[in-house]
């Protein structure tokens, strides 16, 4: 367990895996007589009865336990109190929101003209240390660079990050200070047009990639029933590593080729083959949480018994709008792809 910020990334997959599922129709009442499996698909799709909702994960420890994690296993190392606090309450926070009322379910792929908008961002002590707002005509990011910076004690570099951002175009040097940058979306199609560039999938291929990912959860995931918290309708979701990255990556290479590609070199056979455990919790009818203990995935010698580490996974059906920030910078696509092309050349 020596590197905490590595189970992030876990708990946004199955957060991800959970969200294919949705789909229209939901229950404001107990799902508690429903069959385990029945639940928690109900649960899924009334996540997008609604034309908000914000995801937030988070991990559910202190910093205490994080250093002490850290000393644990056949390499002990030493973690930064302050770093372990900053750890500890980090969080991220993905909202989507429908720019016209209707609810989410009615979003989909080919099917509905309905546009949505969404915001990532990255939230630590309270604070918004960076943020990115996708809406239909543009991409705006902004981040606290410094205080990032200073978050990963990486503090006296970024003198020299501004000195070298002194040199390049505006939106660069805007966004090392702090400030909006905006992306214009139809500026970057087009540009890519001309060099051929369509590597987004189609509409039917993201359709059939839904449906089959909805299959392979039913048919790779088992539900068991826990019993009801103050959380709502405690499920248990049990699935084996191997046969789920399998059945994932064939999903994906049939039914979007180019992405496919991407993942030529995974070979799931090489993935540890073990039961995974999830919790997961629905409310009046609406999963309200998931919690992924990544101390199952920890080497023999890594962890001691009784060790937990959750990464907690909320859902809310509330956020804000999710607006257009004033005074952003604009990104000059062509001064873009030109500073691309010469930091992969470096």
């Amino acid at each position: 367990m020596r590197r905490p910020l590595t189970v992030f990334a876990a708990a946004g997959a199955v957060a991800a895996v959970l969200l294919t599922g949705c789909g229209g129709g939901s229950s404001t009442t107990s799902t508690a007589s429903q069959d385990p499996k029945t639940a928690f698909s109900t649960g899924v799709s009334g996540l997008t009865d609604t034309d908000v909702l914000t995801v937030t994960i988070k991990l559910d420890t202190t910093p205490e336990n994080l250093v002490a994690f850290a000393k644990e296993g056949p390499d002990p190392s030493t973690l930064d109190p302050q770093v372990a606090q900053e750890i500890a309450s980090a969080q991220l926070v993905l909202e989507t929101k429908t720019e016209d009322g209707s609810k989410l379910s009615a979003a989909k792929p080919g099917q509905s003209s309905a546009k949505t908008a969404s915001r990532l961002v990255f939230v630590d002590g309270g604070n918004t240390l960076a943020e990115i707002r996708f809406r239909s005509d543009a991409i705006y990011a902004q981040a606290q660079v410094k205080s990032l910076l200073d978050l990963f004690q990486q503090s006296k570099a970024y003198a020299d990050l501004t000195a070298r951002a002194a040199q390049m175009p505006a939106f660069v040097q805007a966004f090392v200070q702090g400030k909006w940058v905006s992306l214009d979306l139809n500026a970057l199609k087009a540009l890519a047009g001309q060099f051929g560039g369509n590597a987004s999938p189609s509409s039917a291929q993201s359709q059939k990639l839904l449906t089959d990912l909805r299959a392979l959860i039913n048919r790779d995931v088992t539900v068991t029933r826990v019993g009801t918290d103050s959380n709502g309708d405690h499920l248990k979701l049990t699935t084996q590593s191997r046969q789920l990255a399998s059945d994932f990556v064939q999903a994906l290479g049939t039914d979007i080729p180019a992405a496919g590609l991407a993942t030529g070199s995974f070979k799931p056979s090489n993935v540890p083959d073990h039961s995974v455990v999830v919790d997961a919790w629905v409310k009046n009818g609406v999963l309200s949480k998931v919690a992924l203990d990544v101390v199952q995935f920890a080497k023999p010698g890594e962890a001691k018994p009784g060790d937990s580490l959750p990464v907690v996974v909320q859902f809310d059906r509330s956020g804000d709008d999710i607006s257009a920030p004033t005074g952003a910078t604009p990104v000059d696509t062509t001064q873009l792809f030109t500073l691309l092309g010469s930091l992969a050349g470096n």
